[in-house]
């Protein structure tokens, strides 16, 4: 039978011994991947707001006409 969420218990211990068996990425691994996001999250800004600009142009068109 498997746990549901109401079975489940989390002790302090328990999460302890998780936290230690997790490998934490190193701080080159960190900066690099930490710089991927950085620069996604501006790509993907950047290309909202010419699809904002862009769809405000066309509606002030569209109004105007």
């Amino acid at each position: 039978m498997s746990k549901t969420k109401k079975d489940r218990v989390y002790s302090p211990k328990g999460v302890m011994k998780e936290l230690k068996a997790v490998e934490w990425p190193g701080f080159k691994t960190l900066c690099k991947t930490s710089g991927i996001v950085v620069v996604f999250t501006l790509l993907f800004g950047a290309y909202f707001f010419i699809c904002e600009v862009a769809a405000s142009g066309l509606l002030n068109l569209i109004i105007k006409a």
